[in-house]
């Protein structure tokens, strides 16, 4: 599909109007867009999608993006509600599960993103994101196994972007430590902790209410590919393993069939627990408590040495620190990776047993691992498939979209918002430059399970968590309390993967030669996860327990 710029279809009135004297024409057409980054959000997203609109806008008199935020922790049941009422937004910003729990309301964007776009100058408009078509998840919308559910932004598949420690250089000094020579993995950061835990004035680290940013830094210490321990071969040596990654995470999560639940008992859990214990101690006092703003005023006042930031906050925090508290400046070091020596200095601490660190070793991530999606498109914007009803609306919807994602709209986007972005040829700004994680050596840990069975429990498992970390249960009972097959609604039945290996067969069937190699991946996936999920969840019957 091949069309211009809007702007172009609607010059010559716009030229009569102004050579009339009229005033601009009332919008022709106005589309919904929803975020969840507001205009009083830490970042500068919002700041530079509303930049990208007025741009668009002011070459599309006609039309209007009206831009709307809904806070994180309430997007969900809002979208909820939207398309059960019909209310919901056009253009809805997403994340993968989201779009894998609202998919049925979306509208498959492949006939769009495979033809041409106007601002591109050469190829298909999925040519300009980088990765190509190979660098975009498959995805079923319940019409079409082959689906592409949205538009690439705020990332770049081929950058992992790392959260940091940033830190005050004086504090650090203080303790006896070289500022110039940071931590990489626990054992060193554990270092750093306890030589900066003999002053009581100063908290090692600033922390706020986050309990899964805390939490995961070991949680995800432990278990590469261990879910591949419960599936046979056919499901983990092929060249969508990665694909296949959540499928195997919401049947280990969610089967019930057994006695137990698959993951309630794993070698690396004693050592895992107690190190996360250890960790979060060297949190400023309450940090369960304390708002981000307490986080950062406990930091900018020099109350604690260390806090974590992300690149989406990090200019903002930079600005709140003074010179009077942070005489030496501050420094930043990427969030420390597991290592191969932890457990063995967790033991000569007394923090964990020997033959604790005996089982968790097997398991432990010894190199900086991936975040989800990398390697892959992860999330961007979706359209509500009911524009399907109205082609002149979902015709300025694509448009708006393909001008968005354009290279002229990206590179002034990654100024104004200090972010990543998925189009080729857009370069990563100075200032993010510190929180891309280079490669190591072997490639990044993928597939790395940690405390999933927690993290993808029962609603509100962080505070459970939080009367583990106050010792109030036990690691095993918050295991029993968290351990619940919370997401099994959103598995597919036998018939619905059925349904969508026959209609990927259909589309192979029909593809033409450049459509082929697509469409052979898409049902080999449909495939596999029909063979999986009725193997591993649908037919079993006893306790889903690791191969032997």
């Amino acid at each position: 599909m091949n069309h211009k710029p809007i702007a172009l279809a609607v010059s010559a009135a716009l030229a009569l109007t102004a050579l009339s004297g009229c005033t601009a024409p009332e919008p022709r057409v106005t589309l919904e867009l929803l975020t969840w980054h507001g205009p009083d959000s830490l970042t500068n997203y919002y700041e530079g999608y509303q930049q990208i609109i007025a741009d668009y806008q002011a070459a599309n008199p006609d039309i209007r993006i009206e831009i709307k935020s809904e806070e994180d922790a309430s997007y969900g049941s809002i979208l909820e509600t939207g398309f059960a009422g019909g209310t919901a937004p056009d253009i809805i910003q997403m994340k993968s599960g989201q779009r894998s729990t609202f998919a049925t309301n979306l509208l498959d964007l492949r006939e769009y993103l495979t033809g041409e776009s106007a601002y591109v100058e050469e190829g298909a408009w999925i040519d300009s994101f980088v990765g190509g078509e190979g660098a975009f998840p498959v995805e079923d919308n319940g019409v079409n196994a082959n689906s592409i559910l949205f538009v690439p932004n705020d990332g770049n598949p081929e950058v992992f972007a790392g959260r940091m420690y940033i830190f005050n250089k004086a504090l650090v000094a203080e303790a006896g430590l070289d500022p110039e020579d940071t931590p990489e993995d626990f054992k060193e950061f554990f270092e750093w902790m306890e030589a900066l835990d003999g002053n009581p004035d100063v908290a090692p680290i600033a922390g706020s209410n986050d309990v899964g940013g805390k939490v995961s830094q070991i949680g995800y210490g432990f278990g590469e590919r261990y879910a591949d321990n419960f599936f046979s071969d056919e499901f983990n040596e092929t060249d969508l393993s990665n694909d296949l990654f959540y499928d195997k995470i919401y049947t280990l999560t969610s089967y019930a069939g057994g006695s137990q639940m698959p993951l309630t008992e794993l070698p690396y859990y004693p050592a895992m627990f107690k190190l996360i214990k250890q960790h979060v101690s060297y949190f400023q006092d309450s940090w369960t408590e304390n708002t981000p703003e307490t986080e950062t005023l406990t930091f900018a006042s020099g109350k604690a040495a260390l806090m974590q930031t992300s690149f989406w906050d990090y200019g903002s925090l930079v600005g709140s620190l003074g010179e009077s508290s942070f005489p030496d400046g501050y420094g930043l070091f990427q969030m420390p990776y597991f290592g191969a020596d932890t457990l063995d200095y967790a033991v000569d601490k007394g923090w964990i047993t020997a033959e604790e660190a005996e089982a968790a070793a097997p398991y432990a991530v010894d190199r900086p691992a991936t975040a989800s999606g990398a390697g892959r498109h992860e999330y961007g914007f979706t359209v509500n498939a009911a524009l399907a009803d109205d082609p002149e609306k979902l015709e300025v919807a694509i448009d708006f979209l393909q001008f968005l994602s354009s290279p002229e709209a990206q590179a002034k986007y990654v100024e104004t918002a200090q972010s990543f972005s998925p189009v080729v040829g857009v370069g990563v700004v100075e200032s993010l430059q510190p929180f891309v994680v280079p490669a190591p050596e072997g490639g990044f840990a993928e597939q790395v399970l940690g405390y999933t069975v927690i993290e993808w429990g029962k609603a509100g498992w962080d505070v459970v968590f939080t009367q583990f970390l106050n010792g109030e249960i036990s690691a095993e009972e918050l295991v029993t309390q968290v351990a619940y097959p919370e997401w099994a609604a959103d598995i597919p039945d036998s018939a619905a993967l059925a349904a969508a290996t026959a209609d990927a067969q259909a589309q192979l069937d029909a593809a033409t030669e450049e459509e082929k190699e697509a469409k052979e991946r898409a049902l080999a996936y449909a495939q596999l996860r029909e063979s999986l999920y009725n193997t591993y969840y649908h037919s079993m019957t006893g306790d889903l327990t690791e191969r032997r």
